[in-house]
Parts: structure tokens; sequence; C-alpha cells
């Protein structure tokens, strides 16, 4: 098999999985419908000892098929079981998951091999990522239940959910894990523990002894089944068993202090990986709020380019054109540094073929990694987009009841009517805003940039995904791309106003995930957001208590400025390296456990919205019908 015939063979995998997907979607039809299919979702809530019904039943397929627990949390709080209840729930929905999709895994990697789709060398590679994914996913549960359900929960009410004396605490006690100069890192590959009477960090190796020798295991058999293949078509066979070798030495690695260098040698050998097939490992922390304990990730991407992204070549001119108002002697080093991460980003469109542990629980978008900055330096970034995935789930997503309250009748008519559009104007606009997003994660950065904007809130994440959607806003108010497709859509539609739309739709959406920790980024993103676009008058709640799209000449142009003059004083929040809560506390309070806008009457929105969403949250509007739009 030569890389031409290899290559080709990807599409059949791609649409093999594919298919399989549509599979999963299709159980949406047995939320109302009886019929054989619906014993998968019956037999999920019977596992669980819950009642089956409309409700349930969609909270069950949110969660086998979109991964998602919000649903079902939403409706297990409704029906008043005890917290402890409810995480017992959870964990068991989670194992029922691991068994489901491991199933349709194996579908695929049997295929694969039986038509000879992929060389030995890449077969091994989906064998065995597979195989170490069973102890993966026996790490998960102890590692969540340790870390953020047992752990911060003990923190938050040593400190009455006061995250600044959290922080003070973790602080002084030297409690975080240690960066390569010796200072606190921005993030941690250890958990707390509570010994004689105070707490310790210790490495994943100590706390989750089992579950890490079992990884150590699986890695090793691993490497030998690679190290005797060979790779004829990339010749990357050195740099895979480096990168095991570097996951495996991180994973047994118990001095702490050494962690974060181990774990940089994981991504150093990573980023060398130019191949389709791209193997991921733990790299993001978003469930563990306060030490940013980085969770089990696994899977395996391959590469699926659907369209050519373009946003890549507005980048640098931007970045540029912002430079010439701003003093680049003075933050040269964090020019040099951003402008280097733009020029030499690593773009992958894929689809996430195999994915495991924390991975179960939620479902991606986009992401740009490494997280150290060091390693970036050195090695640039990766940024992985899904535009593929993420087009067939908003299509197949249900029409929601909570959306025909909140939103008026126009704007959703506008919106519901986008996601069934051609493919390629849907793919236009996901790379404006989700791959502009991610292109946005690197700029106005340094080396420390993250640890000294941590250094006293811990709250960087919470203006970052602000920084990273703002940018691909003002880059499209300042530098906007060429009318994206020449066909009959763009005569009856403004893609101003449609770009918008989608906007207004994703911010307010995000106001659902007030009590999730790890999307609390996105939800304080949405509140930034809200701030602005209510300031504007592009929205207002119209006399039905309905978001009204108020698209005008003169809302669109104040829409820019605000954009525009909140990211100039971003930036330079950024450049100063100055606390992420000095932003933040801009357009937020912290009331109790939640953040919420600073507005009052924002403020009764986003109550409204999320009182809304507790009574109706996972209601289907049957009223409407998709037929009417495709």
């Amino acid at each position: 098999m030569n890389k031409k015939e290899l290559e080709k063979n990807l599409w059949q995998i791609i649409e093999l999985y594919n298919n399989l997907q549509k599979n999963i979607n299709s159980l949406l039809e047995w939320v109302n419908n009886e019929w054989k299919e619906r014993k998968i979702l019956d037999d999920f809530l019977g596992f669980l000892w819950i009642e089956k019904n409309k409700e349930t039943r969609y909270a069950a397929y949110s969660r086998i098929v979109w991964l998602k627990e919000e649903p079902l949390i939403l409706y297990l709080e409704k029906s008043g079981f005890s917290e402890k209840n409810i995480f017992e729930k959870l964990d068991l929905s989670y194992n029922l998951v691991c068994e489901f999709h491991s199933e349709i895994q194996a579908v695929i990697i049997t295929v694969i091999e039986a038509k000879n789709l992929l060389t030995p060398f890449y077969l091994q590679i989906f064998k065995w990522v597979a195989n170490v994914w069973l102890a993966f996913n026996d790490l998960f549960l102890p590692w969540r239940n340790h870390i953020v359900r047992w752990v911060n929960k003990n923190l938050e009410e040593k400190f009455d959910n006061d995250s600044s004396k959290i922080i003070d605490f973790l602080n002084d006690n030297n409690l975080f894990d240690v960066w390569h100069s010796s200072e606190q890192a921005d993030r941690s590959y250890s958990a707390l523990v509570f010994e004689n009477g105070e707490y310790q960090n210790k490495a994943y190796v100590e706390v989750f002894e089992e579950e890490i020798k079992n990884i150590v295991k699986q890695l090793d058999i691993f490497i030998i089944k690679l190290s005797n293949l060979e790779d004829n078509i990339y010749g990357a066979k050195q740099n895979y068993l480096d990168y095991l070798q570097a996951i495996r030495e991180a994973f047994v690695e118990k001095n702490t202090s050494k962690l974060v260098e181990k774990w940089s040698k994981v991504d150093n050998t990573w980023m060398d990986i130019k191949t389709p097939f791209q193997i991921w490992h733990p790299l993001e922390f978003y469930e563990d709020k306060y030490r940013k304990a980085v969770a089990p990730e696994w899977d395996l991407r391959i590469q699926n380019t659907v369209f050519e992204s373009d946003v890549a070549d507005y980048i640098e001119k931007m970045y540029e054109s912002f430079y010439d108002d701003l003093d680049r002697d003075k933050y040269k080093s964090s020019y040099e540094f951003s402008l280097a991460n733009q020029k030499r980003v690593q773009l992958y469109l894929t689809s996430p073929v195999l994915y495991y542990a924390s991975e179960l629980t939620w479902l991606f978008s986009a992401q740009v990694v490494p997280n150290d900055e060091v390693v970036s330096k050195a090695k640039w970034k990766k940024i992985f987009a899904f535009p593929e995935m993420v087009l067939e789930n908003k299509r197949n997503a249900p029409f929601m009841k909570i959306d025909s309250e909140v939103f008026d009748k126009y704007l959703l008519e506008d919106y519901r009517k986008s996601l069934f559009w051609k493919d390629e104007i849907f793919y236009k606009i996901y790379d404006i805003e989700t791959i502009g997003h991610e292109f946005g994660h690197t700029l106005w950065l340094d080396l420390d940039t993250e640890i000294k904007m941590n250094s006293k809130s811990w709250v960087y994440k919470n203006i970052e995904e602000f920084k990273a959607t703002t940018w691909w806003l003002v880059m499209y108010f300042i530098c906007p791309p060429p009318n994206p497709l020449p066909c009959k859509e763009w005569e009856v539609v403004d893609f101003n106003k449609i770009l918008l739309t989608d906007h207004i739709v994703r911010c307010i959406s995000l106001l659902r995930y007030r009590e999730v920790n790890e999307i609390e980024p996105y939800y304080c993103e949405s509140l930034i957001h809200l701030s602005i676009l209510f300031e504007s008058w592009i929205i207002y709640v119209n006399d039905d208590n309905k978001i009204e799209f108020n698209f005008s000449e003169k809302t669109y142009k104040d829409l820019k400025e605000l954009y525009i003059n909140t990211y100039k004083k971003l930036i330079n929040t950024y450049l100063e390296k100055i606390d992420a809560w000095v932003f933040l506390e801009s357009y937020t309070i912290k009331q109790n456990w939640y953040y919420l806008p600073k507005d009052k009457n924002i403020r009764e929105f986003v109550e409204y919205y999320y009182d809304l969403y507790k009574n109706i949250g996972n209601e289907i509007d049957e009223d409407v019908s998709k037929d009417n739009y495709k």
C-alpha cells in the first residue's frame, strides 16, 4: 500500500464513522415514537432506575449520543434527587456510555482490518489506541470523584466558596505543581490528598496507583507492537515511539516538581507527529477549576479536510494592524512570541474516530494546544477542528421549546434556516467563527502571561474564551472576507446578519451552563458578550419577553465600535499581564457560587433564562418540523 492508496482509504474510514454516527443520531426519533430502537433509551433509564417519559428519554439520548450530562442532571435535580444520588447515577451513566461507544468503535476497527484499509503499522495504532482506552476509561471516574467532587468540595466548604481564599490557601501551602523555572505552574498533573491533618499534592501515579499502573502496562505493549513494525508511508515510527515513551515516563513520575517538565516532553514529542493519525493525551484542564488538574483524555483523530480554511490568511495582517497602534518595543517579547505562533500553527480538520475517558462527558468543537507556552515557543501549536461532526450534530439536534420561548420568531427562523443551507456555507461560518476562535487563543501571549494573569484570582480561562471569540468578531468587522459563496441564498440573506444571528444564539444558549464547572469559562464569556450586545441595542427584550434582533446600519456600527474598543481594553490586560479578575469584574459579579452580569437589566434576563431552562430545558418543541427548513 502506498501513500495515495492509504489516504484514499481514509475516506472509507471516515464514511464508516459518519454512518455509525448517523445511526446513533437516529435515536432521537425514538424519544417520542415507540419502536424496537427505543429499547436502547429505555434500557439506559431502567439501569439508572429512572422513570421513562419524553423528558427522560431526551436526557438519555443526549447522554448516549451527544455525551452530554447536563440534560440528565437537569432532570435529576428537578426530581429532587440528592447530590449523592445524582453523582451515583452520573457514574452509572458513564459506564453505560463507555460500553455503548466501545461496541461502535470495535466495529470500526473490525471493518478496517477486514477491508485492509490500513498498513500493519497504522492498524496497530488503531488497535492499541483502543486497547489503552480501557485503562483511561477506568481512570476517569476515580479522577473526577477524588479531585472535583471530594477535594474541591472540601475546599469550598472550608473557605465558604470564596475562590480567592482557596487560591491563597493553595499558594501559601505550595500546593500547585511547579513550572519550568521553578515557579507556580498554570496547570497540574497531581492531586491533593489529606494526610496527617494537612493537604499534600501527589502525582497521579500515587493517588490512582492501580489505574495508572494499568495504563502504563497497556502503553508498554503498544510500544512493543509498534517497535516490531515499520511506517513505510510517513516515516513517523520513531516519532510515535518517542511520544508513547514520553507519556509512559510522565505517568510514572512521582516527583511533583518534575511533573510539568515530564508532560512538556510529551507535548514536545507529540508536536513532531504530523501524519493524518493524531493520538491525543491529557492536554486540557476545565473540570478542575482551582489547580487545573489535567483530565484523563485519550482519542484518535484522523484528518478529514472537508474545506480549505482561509482564516489564517487574515490573522497576520490583522495582528500587525493592531500593533501599529501599540509599542512594539515595549511588548517585543509578546509581539514576537504570538506572531511566531500564528505563522507556524498546524491546522488539522479531523474526525474523532475513537474517543475515551473525559471525552465521554462532552463533545468537542475545536481546540488549540498545547497549553504549555514553553513548548509552543519551540514547536508551535496545533489547532484541531471537527467541522463535519459539528455540522451533523447541529442538523440532528432537536428544536427545543426553550428557544421558542426565548427568541423572537424571526431571529429563530433565520437561525434554523441557516442550519440546512449548503454544506459549504456552514463551513464558511465555521471557519470564521470556530477556527477564527482557536487562532484567537494564540494572540497577545508571552511565556508567562497565563501564570501572571492567574496569580491572584485564578480566573484566566474565564476571560480567555471571550478573547478568542472576540478576535474573530473584530477580525470580521475590520477585515471581512469576500462574499463567501456565489449562491442564491446570498440574494436574500445578509451574511453579516446570519453570522451575528449564530453568535447571538450561541451566547444565550451558553447561559444554561451556569452551574457546570468545566464550562464556566464559556458561561462567563457569554455574560461579557451580552453586555456588549445589549448596550449596542442590536438585541433587546421585547414586550413578549423574547430576544429580538434589532439589526440596522446604526446598531451594527455601534456593535462594531463596542467590540473593537472592548478588545483593545482586553489586549492591554494581556500585554500588561494584569490579573484576569480586573477585566472580568467590569462585567460580572460573583453571587454565592455563580457569576452574574453586573448590569441589573441583563441580570434579570439571565435569571429569567436560567429559571426557564430549569423548568423546560429538556422539552422538545413538537410544534415545528425540520422538514420546513430542509
